[in-house]
């Protein structure tokens, strides 16, 4: 999973209204809720239900999961999956189709490779020769998308694909349907704000609680991929979890985190991501043309 630079700093305006908090964990992380809002109609809905049965749909890590079974079959044909599934890939493929593919969600083999998957951590980076292996089983022109009725078909065997690039802003984006008008609803740190909240982003590889800097989040979603919290170090030379599909490596740049500010918290969560492997010359550049609203944070030298 990716590892985020926001943190929370106030809980909103002021109101009349009692603050309802609610928290638990999912994807691997942990989600929080804090709404101004009746706590009766609030607390119907089963926020952490929802959420383990998409995590059961989507997660990478439960053997069990509707995603892990696909990448499980050797099959090149259409396999039913859940819609919710189908839902989650069509997002990710349309944010590659607009970064140039930087963000790709059929490079799990190449995550796992390098250690940052389901299959354990390393401390050496991998051979030439296991690159272009992990490599040749990759490719998003290699998944293809049916919706009715949903089905996802693969023509590689060995072809994985991971969603969590995009997962936690959908089940943001979804969760966000079903409640008021002024809360601040929260996953992994990806966040998603509905009425006015003031929150930080957190400087790169300082401690929790140190912003460098505050926004005033209105009706919009901020999702922050960042290097530093996920990596191996080398010969002095680090590693991050962050990939680029196109050389199968981690990227090199010197930009430390990209935080993507948008009405939709899985196109900030997918963007984010993107951005960050484009680096900061490319993705400056395509940012400028999606008309996206980018804060950027490089590495001291």
């Amino acid at each position: 999973m990716r590892f985020v630079l926001l943190i929370l700093l106030l809980c909103g305006c002021k109101r009349d209204d009692r603050l309802i908090t609610m928290s638990g964990r999912t994807m691997g992380t942990t989600w929080s809720l804090r709404a101004y809002a009746n706590g009766k109609s609030i607390r119907q809905i089963d926020l952490q239900q929802q959420l383990d049965a998409w995590e059961a749909i989507l997660s990478h890590w439960q053997p069990d999961s509707a995603l892990s079974r696909f990448n499980a079959s050797p099959r090149t044909d259409w396999i039913s999956v859940p819609a919710e599934l189908i839902e989650v890939v069509e997002l990710a493929q349309q944010i590659g189709h607009d970064t140039d593919h930087a963000l790709d969600i059929t490079i799990a083999p190449l995550v796992d490779l390098w250690g940052f998957g389901a299959n354990g951590k390393r401390d050496s980076p991998p051979t030439e020769a296991e690159i272009a292996a992990a490599k040749a089983n990759c490719g998003w022109q290699h998944l293809h998308v049916r919706n009715d009725p949903p089905a996802l078909h693969k023509d590689i065997p060995q072809l994985h694909i991971n969603v969590s690039a995009v997962a936690e802003g959908w089940a943001l984006d979804k969760i966000a349907q079903q409640l008021g008008t002024h809360f601040l609803l929260e996953i992994g740190g990806e966040v998603l704000a509905r009425g006015e909240w003031r929150v930080g982003i957190q400087t790169p590889a300082a401690p929790p609680g140190a912003a460098a800097q505050t926004l005033i989040l209105k009706d919009q979603s901020i999702a922050t991929s960042g290097v530093y919290r996920q990596n191996f170090i080398t010969d002095g030379i680090q590693h991050s979890h962050i990939l680029d599909p196109r050389s199968g490596r981690p990227i090199e740049h010197n930009l430390a985190s990209v935080s993507v500010i948008h009405s939709s918290a899985a196109q900030a969560d997918g963007y984010a991501t993107a951005l960050l492997v484009l680096g900061p010359k490319q993705g400056r550049k395509l940012a400028d043309q999606l008309g996206l609203r980018v804060v950027w944070f490089e590495r001291s030298k």
